[in-house]
């Protein structure tokens, strides 16, 4: 029986990841899900609420596991869900109950000094023991070489969603029309992309898919500041609503350009431009690695609003063609069937 720990059934881009991964799985498996009372369903019956977020005890989900006779785990680590410290601990006990240890690190780069316990290097004894670390790109890769953990890491790319469903997804009106797509959150550049579209001539509108985890946040609500500032309110749409992957993608694919306004990041790669991907749209980003691995994205000259305004201004109708061909002919080997299979294989 495998184990698989981590999010489930909530707003968080690591439980969308699991629940794309085990769509495919064809072992029988146990979800160890972390604690949650903002669940967007009903659990299925194989999910077991066992362990808490930002938390060292792990003795709950260790009884589970004994309880459950599960002989193999994979946990999907996130430094926002689990520090490195605690992470090694989990790994150390899992070990020594002869469990069969493999680990997805979703974000493998160094916190500064005074944030030691969520520093890699505190993890580095664990991860030297597992049987599999899977990271999302060869940075990953060479960040943990230089630890010295070389043996057990496995490069899987973060994986595409497919486009086959019957959605029409959400009312796009017509014209020239720009989207985005992402959790809300402050370093994913919103605001931004609100000044920048207000400066911006021949787009008729904006569509933003901004999805909340909890409320209202502060960046929404600066968002709605910059709609109103800027006289868009006729042609910007803010939709703070989760939806399922099948209207996000059906959405995405009736916008001429989705837009990935990017400030900073740690992430290794980006589920949500993946999304962008499978809809087949023509995509611009900023210059962060984490787009590194898109082949086909437009790559703005800068982060900041003119640099975003003069690189989208310099898009014409043959950069979008081209960047959707090649965006669509991202391989299958980047499909979440594949993925599966690749890690199934390896656990």
């Amino acid at each position: 029986m495998l184990g698989w720990i981590s999010t489930w059934n909530v707003k968080c881009g690591i439980s969308t990841y699991s629940a794309n991964i085990l769509k495919y799985i064809s072992s029988d498996y146990i979800v160890l899900a972390a604690n949650d009372n903002d669940l967007i369903k009903e659990d299925e019956n194989n999910v077991h609420r066992c362990w808490d977020k930002n938390s060292d005890n792990f003795a709950n989900l260790i009884s589970c596991i004994v309880k459950e006779n599960i002989r193999k785990v994979v946990i999907q680590h996130h430094t926002g869900l689990m520090v490195f410290r605690d992470l090694n601990k989990l790994i150390l006990l899992l070990l020594k109950n002869n469990i069969d240890v493999s680990v997805t690190l979703h974000n493998t780069k160094e916190r500064s000094f005074f944030f030691r316990a969520n520093s890699i290097d505190s993890a580095k004894i664990g991860l030297k023991m597992c049987k599999n670390i899977f990271v999302h790109s060869v940075e990953d890769m060479e960040r943990l070489r230089k630890l010295g953990i070389n043996e057990n890491i496995v490069h899987v790319p973060h994986g595409i969603y497919d486009n086959n469903s019957d959605s029409e997804g959400l009312f796009v009106p017509q014209g020239k029309v720009m989207g985005t797509f992402g959790f809300m959150m402050p370093h994913k550049g919103f605001t931004k992309l609100i000044q920048v579209f207000a400066e911006l001539e021949g787009w008729d509108h904006l569509i933003m898919l901004c999805s909340e985890k909890e409320g209202v946040s502060e960046e929404t609500k600066l968002c709605l500041v910059e709609i109103n500032k800027s006289g868009l309110e006729n042609k910007v749409t803010l939709d703070t609503s989760f939806h399922n992957q099948d209207v996000i993608i059906s959405t995405l694919s009736k916008c001429d350009l989705v837009v990935f306004p990017y400030q900073n990041t740690r992430e290794s790669a980006s589920g949500a431009v993946r999304m962008a991907v499978s809809a087949g749209s023509a995509i611009a980003v900023t210059p962060l690695d984490i787009f590194s691995d898109i082949d086909g994205a437009i790559v703005m000259k800068g982060t900041s609003v003119e640099k975003m305004i003069d690189s989208i201004s310099n898009i014409d109708e043959e950069d979008m063609a081209l960047s959707r061909a090649n965006i669509q002919s991202m391989g299958e080997e980047f499909r979440w069937p594949h993925i599966t299979g690749k890690i199934e294989k390896l656990i």
